[in-house]
């Protein structure tokens, strides 16, 4: 009797486990960004955006990115949206992705964005910094 309750409980509990629930290693999904702010004395800057990675092979990915980078001039506030999409490869390496951008279609005065990542404090959150120019801190989560 002891066997069939032990048995009766665990297959309740696989039944109970979501039936949507995602490999926590497998970063395939919609993504939302967004960077602390940066920049330097004349102006400050924050970048957010999506990304959807789709897997290639075991820890490579193909990523398709957007990216708004938000500029506004400290003295006078005046402001200026850029919006670059990028095609990026991913490879993730010893608990450490690494995305690296190319521009798909040219935008003035940007340059293809590069990240290097790591699990977050979820499976849906990834974190680390915009390595590309700049490095202000970013947070990857997961949308689905």
């Amino acid at each position: 009797m002891r066997a069939f309750m032990t048995g009766a409980v665990i297959a309740a509990a696989m039944l109970a486990a979501p039936a949507n629930a995602q490999d926590t290693t497998d970063l395939s999904g919609t993504w939302a960004f967004q960077t602390n702010s940066y920049g330097n004395e004349q102006f400050g800057v924050i970048m957010s955006g999506a990304a959807t990675f789709t897997a290639t092979a075991p820890n490579r990915y193909d990523v398709r990115l957007i990216a708004n980078e938000l500029i506004v001039q400290r003295e006078t506030s005046a402001s200026q949206l850029l919006t670059a999409r990028q095609n990026c490869t991913g490879e993730n390496t010893d608990g450490q992705l690494t995305l690296t951008c190319q521009l798909s279609e040219a935008v003035e005065g940007y340059e293809p964005d590069n990240f290097l990542l790591q699990a977050g404090t979820s499976a849906d959150e990834l974190v680390g910094a915009l390595t590309s120019g700049s490095s202000p801190q970013v947070t990857f989560t997961r949308l689905r």
